[in-house]
């Protein structure tokens, strides 16, 4: 029970965290059973960084990805 007391408010926070950084936000239903968060990122360009989060909860999948460039 804790656990998804947990993921509940992770999927709030990735809601918040979404619009702060002005991500794309995508939900989508999940055919089966899944719980569980996701935390990723990948270097696009030398000078650019694609950041995923997403948080799956009993049947609704939760995906934000935003960009971020590096300066340097």
């Amino acid at each position: 029970m804790i656990y998804i007391i947990l993921l509940f408010f992770a999927f709030i926070f990735i809601i918040l965290l979404g619009l702060y950084k002005n991500a794309e936000i995508q939900f989508s239903p999940i055919l089966g059973f899944m719980i569980g968060t996701l935390i990723s990122y990948e270097e696009i360009d030398d000078d650019n960084i694609e950041y995923t989060l997403q948080c799956c909860l009993v049947f609704i999948s939760l995906t934000v990805v935003w960009n971020q460039e590096i300066n340097g």
